[in-house]
C-alpha cells in the first residue's frame, strides 16, 4: 500500500513538474468577450478553452497590422499601446479574464478572474508603450498575440496572433486589416461597431453574471458566434468589464497533456526500476 501511495506521489510530482510551465496558446484557444472604451473605467475581458498555466504571458496592442510585412516587422512603424497580461495562477478553461480601469483618468488596468463578476485578482498587468487607457472610441482595433519576448515590432514568424475585437467601420483600410495579415474570423475576431461610434460590448452570459455557465466549450464557443448574446452600448457607458465562469466542462485533453502524463510515468517507472535493482 505504502508503494502504491508513493508510485501516486511521484506521479503527480513528476507531472506537475514537467508541465509548470508557460502555456502556448492558438488563435482556436482564445476569444474576446467584452471591450469597453471608456478611458477611466475602460477595459476588456477574454476567455480561453484551454487552461492557462500560470507565468503565461499575452500581450495586447491597438497598433495597426501591415498586410504587406515590411522589413521592421507585421505592426505599424509608429507603435501605439502595448500591453501585457501574465497569470499569477492557473485559469481553468472556460473562466474569463478581465483587465479593468481603475476609475481614473489612463490609470492602469487591474486583471480580475473567478465566478459571478470576477472578484479575485488575477495576475499582472503592464503598459509596455504608449499610455495605460487609450483605445479610440472613433475605431480602433484591439489585437491579441503572444511571443517569446515583448517588442514594438515582430517578423510573422515570431508571433501568434490568437484574436481580435473592433469597433471599426468596415470595410477596414488596407493598412490595418485583422481578417488578411492576422488571418483572424469567427469567434477569433469580434466586430461590434456599427453606423456610428460605438463604445462597449460583452458577451451577455457575463455581463449579467448570473453564473450559470454552459456545459461544454463547445457550446461556449457556438454561443460567443451570435451576435444576439451580446450586450452593446453604442454611448460613452461606465457599465463595468468583468469576468466570469463561461463553461465548466473540460476541453478533451490535448496531446501534449497526455505526453506530459506518459512523461511523468517514465519517471515513476524509472525510480521503481532503480529501486528493484537495489
Amino acid at each position: 500500500m505504502n508503494n502504491i501511495r508513493k508510485t501516486l506521489a511521484l506521479t503527480a510530482l513528476a507531472t506537475a513538474a514537467l508541465g509548470a510551465q508557460a502555456t502556448a496558446l492558438t488563435k482556436n484557444d482564445f476569444a474576446f468577450t467584452g471591450l469597453n472604451v471608456n478611458t477611466t473605467v475602460g477595459g476588456w475581458s477574454f476567455v480561453s478553452f484551454v487552461d492557462i498555466a500560470a507565468g503565461t504571458t499575452i500581450y495586447f496592442t491597438d497598433t495597426n497590422v501591415t498586410q504587406t510585412t515590411s522589413a521592421a516587422g507585421v505592426f505599424s512603424g509608429t507603435a501605439e499601446n502595448f500591453w501585457s497580461w501574465t497569470a499569477a495562477a492557473n485559469v481553468a478553461a472556460g473562466t474569463s479574464v478581465a483587465l479593468r480601469g481603475s476609475g481614473s483618468n489612463n490609470a492602469q488596468y487591474t486583471a480580475k478572474s473567478g465566478a459571478a463578476g470576477g472578484a479575485v485578482a488575477n495576475g499582472t498587468v503592464a503598459t509596455l508603450a504608449g499610455t495605460t487607457s487609450n483605445i479610440s472610441s472613433g475605431g480602433d482595433i484591439l489585437y491579441a498575440f503572444q511571443a517569446a519576448a515583448f517588442a514594438t515590432n515582430y517578423q510573422p514568424a515570431a508571433i501568434t496572433f490568437l484574436g481580435a475585437i473592433s469597433n471599426r467601420a468596415t470595410p477596414y483600410a488596407t493598412s490595418d486589416n485583422p481578417l488578411v495579415a492576422p488571418a483572424l474570423s469567427g469567434i477569433q475576431l469580434r466586430e461590434f461597431r456599427g453606423a456610428g461610434d460605438t463604445r462597449y460590448t460583452q458577451f451577455t452570459a457575463q455581463a449579467t453574471t448570473a453564473d450559470t455557465p454552459y456545459g461544454s466549450m463547445a457550446a461556449l464557443k457556438s454561443a460567443l458566434a451570435v451576435s444576439g448574446n451580446w450586450t452593446t452600448i453604442a454611448a460613452s457607458t461606465n457599465t463595468a468589464i468583468v469576468a466570469d465562469v463561461l463553461a465548466v466542462a473540460a476541453p478533451v485533453p490535448e496531446p501534449q497533456s497526455y505526453a506530459l502524463l506518459l512523461a511523468g510515468l517514465a519517471v515513476v517507472g524509472g525510480i521503481a526500476r532503480r529501486r528493484a535493482s537495489r
